[in-house]
C-alpha cells in the first residue's frame, strides 16, 4: 500500500491514509450550496479546511481544524477572534470575500478530544470524535443542509446503498504527484460509495466511515472538515466529516470520516448554552452601546452648550468691543468738536478783535498833515492819504 505524506501521515487497519485536504480530479463548484472555507487575516484573506453549512448560525468541521497540534480542547490553533467563515460557494480569492465573511463567536470540540497523532507509539486521538462545531454570529447567505443523517441511514450508506457527494477547498490537479493548490473555488465529487471496513485509530464503530471516491478522485489538503453528503428525496443528508483519505492496494481513493449523528446531543446542547450566552453579550452589548451612545450624546450636548456659551460670550464681549467703540467714537467725536469749537471761537475772537481793532493813517493837505486813529480810518475832507 502507499503511504502517503502531508503534515500528518494517518495509519488504518484496511487503508493508510494522510490528513484531508481539495479533490484531486474534482470539479468546481463555485455557487454550491453547504460548502464554506475557513478564513483568517484581516490584511490579506487565507484559507484553512473546509466546512459545511448545518443549521443557521453553526458550521460543522474538523475538530484537528480548530484545536492546535499536540493541544487538547479547548486550545484552539489562534484565538477566536482571529476566526471566520466564508459564504457558501464562493471564491475566496474573489474581491468581496473580505466584505461578506462571517465571524466565528464560538467554538465546541468534544470536552476531551486531544490533537495527537504518533502511530508509532500507538497514539492516534488526533482521529477520535474529529468534529468541531462552529457557531456564527450572523447566519450565512443561502440554505442550510437539511438533516443530519441518522444511525440506520449510514449503516445503509455503509453497507454500499445510496451513493455521496463530497465539496470541499484544498489543492487540485489531475493525480496526488501533479497537485496543485486551490485557486479559490470549491470542487466537488461525487457517486462515493459507502465500505465496511474498520479503523484502528477509531475504538467505536458508530463513530467513523470509509467512504470510496469514484475513479481517480481523491481528497487533498485542504479537505479536512469537509462534508460527506448525500441526497435523500428533496432533502440533503449530513453524513460525515472528511478528516483523512488514502489509496488501498488496488488503487482505490478513500475519504476517512467522523459520522456525525452521535454527536446531534451534544449539538443541541452546546447551541443552546451557546444561544443563552449570545443573548448576554448582545444584551451587554446592546447597553454598552446605548451607555456609549447616551455618553456621546451628553459630551455633544455639553459640547453643544459650551460652543453656545463661547459663541455667547463672544457675542457679548463684541457687543462690549462695540459699545466701548462708539463711547471712544463719541468722546473723539465731541473732543473734536471741542477743538472745532475752541478753534471757531478763537477765530471769531481773533475776527472780531480784528473788526474793531483801529489803525492809523496820515492825511495831507498842502503843507498840513493830520493823523486819523480809527477801525476804518478814513481822511477828512480836503485831505488826502498821505503815500
Amino acid at each position: 500500500m502507499k503511504i502517503k505524506v502531508a503534515a500528518l501521515v494517518f495509519v488504518f487497519l484496511v487503508v493508510p491514509l494522510t490528513p484531508a485536504n481539495s479533490i484531486i480530479n474534482g470539479t468546481p463548484a463555485v455557487g454550491s450550496d453547504y460548502v464554506v472555507t475557513m478564513l483568517f487575516g484581516d490584511e490579506k484573506t487565507s484559507s484553512h479546511c473546509t466546512g459545511a453549512y448545518l443549521r443557521p448560525r453553526i458550521v460543522v468541521t474538523a475538530a484537528h481544524c480548530v484545536i492546535r497540534q499536540g493541544a487538547r480542547a479547548p486550545e484552539l490553533t489562534r484565538p477566536i477572534q482571529d476566526w471566520y467563515v466564508s459564504q457558501p460557494g464562493i471564491d475566496w480569492l474573489a474581491s468581496d470575500t473580505k466584505s461578506t465573511k462571517v465571524k466565528v463567536l464560538k467554538i465546541w470540540t468534544d470536552p476531551d478530544y486531544f490533537n495527537r497523532w504518533e502511530p508509532d507509539k500507538g497514539l492516534r486521538e488526533t482521529q477520535v470524535n474529529d468534529i468541531a462545531f462552529l457557531f456564527l454570529e450572523s447566519e450565512l447567505n443561502g440554505p442550510t443542509i437539511s438533516r443530519a443523517a441518522n444511525r440506520e441511514e449510514i449503516e445503509s450508506f455503509r453497507s454500499g446503498q445510496g451513493r455521496a457527494f463530497h465539496l470541499g477547498y484544498g489543492c487540485i490537479g489531475e493525480s496526488w504527484e501533479k497537485r496543485k493548490p486551490n485557486d479559490g473555488r470549491p470542487y466537488i465529487s461525487s457517486e462515493m460509495i459507502g465500505t465496511n471496513m474498520g479503523s484502528l485509530s477509531t475504538p467505536i464503530w458508530d463513530r467513523f466511515l470509509f467512504a470510496q471516491y469514484p475513479v481517480k478522485a481523491e481528497v487533498c489538503s485542504g479537505d479536512s472538515g469537509s462534508p460527506l453528503l448525500m441526497k435523500k428525496g428533496s432533502e440533503v443528508l449530513y453524513l460525515a466529516t472528511i478528516f483523512a483519505g488514502g489509496n488501498g492496494a488496488a488503487g482505490e481513493r478513500y475519504a476517512a470520516t467522523t459520522v456525525l449523528w452521535p454527536f446531534v446531543p451534544a449539538l443541541d446542547e452546546a447551541y443552546k448554552q451557546f444561544l443563552i450566552e449570545d443573548a448576554k453579550n448582545r444584551e451587554l452589548k446592546a447597553k454598552q452601546e446605548a451607555e456609549a451612545k447616551t455618553a456621546a450624546e451628553l459630551k455633544a450636548k455639553q459640547e453643544a452648550e459650551a460652543k453656545a456659551a463661547a459663541e455667547l460670550k463672544a457675542k457679548q464681549e463684541a457687543e462690549v468691543a462695540a459699545t466701548k467703540a462708539a463711547l471712544d467714537l463719541k468722546a473723539k467725536q465731541e473732543a473734536e468738536a471741542k477743538v472745532a469749537a475752541e478753534l471757531k471761537a478763537k477765530q471769531d475772537a481773533e475776527a472780531k478783535a480784528a473788526a474793531t481793532k483801529k489803525t492809523n493813517i496820515i492825511c495831507v493837505k498842502g503843507k498840513l498833515t493830520k493823523k486819523v486813529t480809527a477801525v476804518k480810518p478814513k481822511c477828512p475832507t480836503g485831505y488826502k492819504l498821505k503815500k
